[in-house]
């Protein structure tokens, strides 16, 4: 959702966005297999407890997979041009753009209410925990802020 806005031409050459759309899953990819990099030679000999070894291998792996994914369908998009066309409608409809956008700010605004919970809860397990929350909490809204006076300023 969030790789179809940002590469989303308001010109209408579909062709151009699948292509960066492309280059976007290579870099996916990239990160995935960097992940499994990791795996295979950092992990065996760290110590970490199964349960941490398990997530580096499971997020690699998923990672891995939605960028290979998300290539194989823009190329595939990129060679059958009569797909386009409903594709395109589907990202170029007012209101379906309306609801990514109600939805994408809603999801926000409830992730960070969680956090603000869980950072209620988590107090009396770890003090580490809650700053944790707290930093992410703060890199939330200077995400919001720079974004606001950037497209403040494009708009």
């Amino acid at each position: 959702m969030i790789l179809k806005r940002m590469t989303q031409n308001a010109g209408g050459d579909y062709s151009k966005s699948l292509r960066q759309r492309s280059w976007a899953a290579l870099a996916i990819l990239a990160i995935g297999l960097a992940g499994l990099g990791c795996y295979v030679w950092l992990v065996p000999g760290s110590g970490l407890s199964d349960h941490a070894q398990g997530f580096y291998l499971g997020g690699a792996c998923g990672i891995t997979a939605g960028g290979l994914g998300l290539l194989i369908r823009s190329q595939w998009m990129l060679r059958y041009p009569e797909k386009w066309r409903k594709a395109r409608i589907q990202e170029t409809d007012e209101r379906n753009q309306r609801i990514t956008a109600q939805a994408a700010q809603l999801a926000g605004v409830g992730v960070f209410f969680l956090q603000a919970l869980a950072a209620f809860l988590l107090v009396a397990v770890d003090r580490r925990l809650v700053t944790v929350l707290l930093c992410s909490m703060a890199g939330y809204i200077l995400l919001f802020l720079g974004a606001q006076f950037v497209l403040s300023r494009k708009l």
